[in-house]
């Protein structure tokens, strides 16, 4: 289906249409021959028929630096905010080449300079195509969502941390008062946010925050947006809930999800993330319908325009029926056209989940899966 992002709304179908062949501009960088490349074209035609409400093919041959002029001149009296989230989705069809070399981010920088656009993560993306990685990640953790120490702490009042937060990945495997609030969902009625979230650490072996051997809130946190979003635990579901998250907080920061999820499971320039909780492992965008999905997420996000990582306590809304907290928090359905197995699907769960989880708890597997296990 043709959707339009929130915030583009107010332009014009002429304006749309020269903002996707902006970004049709800027895949020259990319080697059409190399995976990276036909994946960079697909994530472009998504943008443009999930956020950008055009789907139109575009010759090569008709574009060239003539079209970024064109871009200027049609945005100069465009809305700070508006142009601010589009620069940041050259970036992300940028960041999916690999390598990626040094002209791309020029041209980046080019187009931040017609769209009068001042935007940290270009330098992320400069010290990634000179193989910076380790300064890259540096600078990501530091101007990023997360980098900000008030924040962090609002965050941890939020997921009912009883101690101050001075890391966003900072474990808290000591807290007793926290764990019987996670282990209390087990209480909750069949059908809300509570006791689903019970049963999806049952059936997926995941400890509950609080104690030894648990992940750190912060990642817990992420857990009940997931749910909310019925987006899988599996590396493709990751892309997509990191992009929803990063999407759907208003500061443009909040970029910054997007940027560590597509280097840690597209090109493997970010080695780990989340307190070493996530680890790098390739070219997931690259499987088909992916790019799809990924706009997608980015779409659900933008229409949320919530801080649904450390904006919102959720253990407020656990006796309410999941449906009930996706109206009031604007959370939309996925597009129907999209293939995105949700949580509670037979493939919504790695092996090593199915393994080491309740299979009380897991989501069933069709016949002929049964059938294998025997």
């Amino acid at each position: 289906m043709i959707h339009l992002d929130p915030d583009f709304k107010s332009l014009t179908l002429k304006q749309r249409k020269i903002a996707l062949r902006s970004l049709y501009v800027i895949t020259k960088h990319a080697d059409k021959h190399r995976v990276s490349g036909i994946t960079q074209l697909h994530l472009v035609h998504s943008i443009g028929s999930s956020l950008l409400g055009v789907d139109i093919s575009v010759d090569p041959t008709d574009i060239n630096e003539n079209t970024l002029t064109t871009l200027g001149k049609e945005f100069s009296d465009v809305k700070d905010e508006v142009r601010h989230r589009l620069f940041q989705l050259f970036i992300l069809v940028e960041l999916v080449l690999d390598p990626m070399p040094e002209e791309a981010t020029e041209t980046l920088q080019e187009v931040a300079t017609i769209l009068n656009v001042q935007d940290d993560f270009i330098d992320i993306a400069r010290k990634y195509s000179q193989g910076a990685y380790g300064i890259a990640a540096t600078d990501l953790a530091r101007k990023g969502y997360m980098g900000n120490p008030d924040l962090v702490k609002q965050g941890g009042g939020m997921m009912r941390v009883n101690k101050i937060l001075t890391d966003p990945f900072e474990v808290d495997d000591d807290d007793p008062h926290l764990l019987k609030q996670w282990r209390d969902l087990e209480i909750c009625k069949t059908g809300t946010l509570g006791r689903n979230i019970w049963e999806y650490y049952q059936g997926r072996g995941f400890v509950f925050t609080g104690q030894k051997g648990s992940v750190n809130p912060s990642i817990a946190q992420h857990d009940w947006i997931h749910l909310l979003c019925d987006y899988n635990t599996t590396i493709e579901g990751q892309l997509e809930v990191f992009s929803f998250m990063g999407s759907s907080i208003p500061d443009v920061k909040g970029f910054s999800f997007l940027v560590a999820i597509i280097s840690l499971f597209e090109t493997g320039r970010l080695e780990s993330w989340g307190g070493g909780v996530l680890n790098a492992d390739k070219g997931h965008l690259d499987l088909p319908g992916m790019p799809e999905r990924l706009a997608d997420a980015i779409r659900r996000g933008r229409i949320c325009n919530k801080d649904v990582m450390y904006g919102i306590d959720y253990f407020k809304y656990k006796d309410q029926p999941i449906e009930t907290i996706r109206k009031e928090l604007n959370i939309v359905p996925k597009d129907k056209d999209v293939n995105s197995p949700g949580v509670w699907h037979p493939d919504g769960i790695t092996s090593y989940q199915r393994e080491n989880g309740n299979k009380a708890y897991q989501p069933t597997l069709p016949k002929q899966h049964l059938g294998d296990d025997l």
